[in-house]
């Protein structure tokens, strides 16, 4: 009998215990919000938000917060001198209010006539102004979401201050979930400095909980930004493909152009060599026949006739025959080959060099076969006409040259101008003149110097009188 009671005792002392620990469980889970701030308040000395998902949740906990402190004596027991007298400072937030607006509400609410700056921290000054009062200093702001990162950072760093002051100062912020998602991106700024606290369980939120954990929603491509899209990267490879064959056909044309230059170059001036040789052979022939009707037209006399040799071709080619050379005979195709050649070992690609030297014309042969200087520009007997038809004439003069060849090539390059030249001494030097035509007056002279290309004004021609030019030709011809 005494086992029984025993056991059923045990039995009774165990659901006893168990019941206890649920109601304490219950006790703990079911701590109101404002014990909950309170609590933090008095022990972790830290700033408070309190966060919930609609205004109806947390603006009556703010409500009631203030209703405590109001209520609230102090105990001679519990608090110091300090926390005598409570001063609160209130303010609703808004998108409206900027930071420099919630400082200079806050600092004339706790601290009546006092001189500060708003542009200056509330860590800062709040915390000079608590030193001067030495009195306890409660900040409660309702719709805390609305303030900007900067003011809840000054807040929190305020409280911290604060603490290590040894002075009392209590900041409690109510606001949207959105608060609590503000510092919870930024958690290295306020971890240790404000506690989150949920305004529907009273409980205490990490930074990294799921109820203020930001959902990320993966962004999806629309069909016209797919298509946009694809229709890019399309433009983008054609463009690229393009590039690529347009290269590719460079390079092939390039390889083209250097295989044909290859295989023709040499056929190419092998036929322009031969050319050049034909013409050299007829010159050389008419040139005998020209030789033979003056010395011995009506005379049946023959003279031996020999093969000319390579020094003999190639001294009448280069102009370097006497003016009173003999009969010279005609010469062999093979003849004329050979002396176009080097004799001294030059390379294959210095004959064809000879070769392509452009070839005398009539003109510039002499009756005795000797290559003189064309001197056909340059003709005094124009000037001494004009000046005969012009007494008082002018010319243009545009240039001067110390080569008759660059003169020659000068007015060949401006042949359209219809310009003409003379030789006069300079310097102890033949000089040659090039000049305009011959002008009645200098006035229309004159006005012709404008009519002139930019690249002969570009010279700086001048005038000159037809009288000394004539001097000047005069004076060369003694």
């Amino acid at each position: 009998m005494s086992a029984l009671v025993n056991t059923s005792s045990t039995s009774d002392i165990k659901q006893s215990l168990l019941a206890n620990k649920a109601r304490l469980a219950e006790s703990i889970s079911d701590i109101s919000v404002t014990t909950r701030i309170d609590y933090n308040l008095r022990f972790t000395k830290q700033a408070v938000l309190v966060v919930a998902n609609n205004a109806e949740q947390y603006s009556p906990l703010a409500s009631q917060f203030l209703v405590t402190l109001s209520n609230e004596s102090p105990n001679n027991n519990q608090h110091t001198s300090q926390d005598s007298h409570i001063n609160v400072a209130f303010v609703s937030a808004s998108t409206k209010l900027n930071d420099i607006q919630i400082r200079c509400r806050l600092i004339e609410q706790l601290f009546v006539n006092a001189l500060f700056d708003p542009e200056e921290s509330l860590a800062v000054s709040a915390l000079r102004f608590a030193n001067l009062q030495s009195e306890a200093i409660t900040i409660v702001i309702d719709h805390a979401h609305a303030l900007s990162l900067q003011i809840k950072y000054e807040l929190s760093q305020l409280v911290n201050l604060a603490k290590k002051s040894k002075l009392t100062i209590n900041v409690v912020l109510f606001g949207l979930t959105e608060a609590a998602q503000q510092l919870s991106e930024n958690k290295s700024l306020f971890k240790g400095k404000m506690v989150l606290i949920d305004a529907d369980t009273g409980q205490v939120l990490s930074y990294d909980d799921k109820k203020i954990a930001i959902e990320r929603k993966a962004q999806t491509l629309g069909l016209w930004q797919k298509l946009t899209l694809l229709g890019a990267m399309s433009l983008i490879a054609g463009a690229l493909i393009w590039l690529y064959l347009l290269i590719v056909e460079d390079i092939n044309q390039q390889a083209d152009i250097q295989t044909s230059l290859e295989s023709d170059d040499i056929p190419r001036l092998e036929n322009i060599a031969k050319t050049r040789n034909d013409t050299a052979i007829r010159q050389m022939q008419k040139k005998e026949k020209t030789s033979q009707s003056k010395i011995s037209p009506n005379t049946n006399v023959i003279h031996e006739q020999s093969k000319a040799t390579s020094g003999d071709v190639l001294q009448a080619l280069l102009g370097n025959a006497t003016a009173n050379q003999a009969v010279l005979p005609p010469a062999q195709a093979g003849d004329v080959l050979q002396a176009l050649e080097v004799v001294d070992g030059h390379s294959e690609a210095e004959e064809i060099i000879v070769l392509d030297v452009k070839a005398p014309s009539e003109n510039q042969l002499s009756e005795e076969g000797v290559l003189q200087e064309s001197r056909s520009d340059i003709n005094p007997n124009y000037y001494q006409a004009k000046a005969i038809e012009h007494k008082q004439g002018y010319v243009i003069q545009i240039a001067g040259f110390a080569d008759v060849k660059l003169s020659k090539r000068f007015i060949e390059q401006n042949s359209t101008e219809g310009l003409h030249s003379y030789q006069r001494y300079l310097a102890d030097k033949d000089f040659t003149v090039v000049t305009s035509k011959v002008y009645a007056t200098k006035a229309e002279a004159k006005s012709a110097i404008s009519l002139l290309p930019a690249q002969l004004i570009a010279r700086k021609p001048w005038l000159k009188s037809i009288s000394s030019v004539i001097n000047e030709i005069n004076t060369f011809k003694r």
